[in-house]
């Protein structure tokens, strides 16, 4: 079974046993639905323990809920696996004029994900019959508005978005707001401390401005992003490998607790 197949059945069996929940108590057989569930949740874990291994060092992988995981987190080779634009700015878009604009999908993610739930609650309240028609209607809308709202919360969160033209690169944290930064400057400000990728903040560069943090991920948009960014600044491309990274981390943490 292929590795990313794997992935994606492993992590689509809990949804289905969460959505038997639901099912079941519409139809009075609420113990089912967390039997479904249970059993589940059972079968993912095995799926992923035999079949999510590296196939280099055969090592079973940690079965986080990332669907770009491209490198092995122990012996840090490439799983083969084609990332499927989830990671922060998991997208980036290019212009007619050039311009590239890298943005994160967590935001739909989190409107569709929170307008599905709502969605449910009120179907299981009202059962499926009554929500076309009086109330109904009111709530549904509720639960859409309410989905939107998540999504803006989230983005002033953890979202951002940046674009870059031959001259300038933006950076807007807060909608509608951009802060602009100029490449000839960065690349000045460069030659006195060194552009470095941190994994929890981004790539981070020194402005005149102040620090600049580009939480780009070494997956997907975020790749093609910086490596473009990297370019046009004289910098060279940073090799980060976050999985092996982030194992590393948990091994030091551990030798620091015996």
């Amino acid at each position: 079974m292929k590795l990313l197949m794997t992935k994606i059945i492993s992590m689509l069996l809990p949804v289905i046993g969460v959505f038997s929940i639901f099912i079941f108590a519409f139809t009075g057989h609420i113990g089912w639905g967390f039997t479904a569930f249970i059993i589940s949740m059972f079968v993912s874990e095995i799926i992923a323990v035999i079949f999510f291994r590296c196939p280099h060092c055969h090592r079973a992988i940690p079965a986080s809920g990332n669907l770009n995981q491209k490198y092995c987190p122990y012996c840090g080779e490439e799983l083969g696996m084609k990332p499927l634009g989830i990671s922060y700015y998991g997208k980036c878009t290019r212009s007619k004029d050039g311009a590239l604009k890298a943005y994160t999908m967590i935001v739909p993610m989190v409107f569709i994900v929170s307008t599905m739930i709502v969605l449910l609650i009120v179907v299981a309240i009202l059962g499926l019959d009554s929500i076309f028609q009086g109330i109904g209607r009111i709530l549904v809308l509720a639960a859409f508005v309410m989905g939107i709202l998540i999504g803006m919360l989230c983005r002033l969160a953890v979202g951002s978005v940046v674009k870059m033209d031959d001259e300038k690169i933006y950076f807007s944290k807060v909608p509608f707001r951009w802060t602009e930064y100029e490449l000839d400057d960065i690349k000045e400000q460069a030659k006195m401390a060194a552009p470095f990728y941190d994994r929890r903040k981004g790539y981070i560069v020194t402005t005149s401005k102040g620090k600049l943090m580009l939480p780009v991920t070494m997956y997907k948009g975020g790749q093609e992003f910086l490596k473009e960014f990297t370019k046009r600044i004289c910098q060279p491309m940073p090799d980060i490998r976050p999985e092996l990274e982030l194992v590393k981390e948990q091994d030091k943490n551990c030798g620091k607790n015996i």
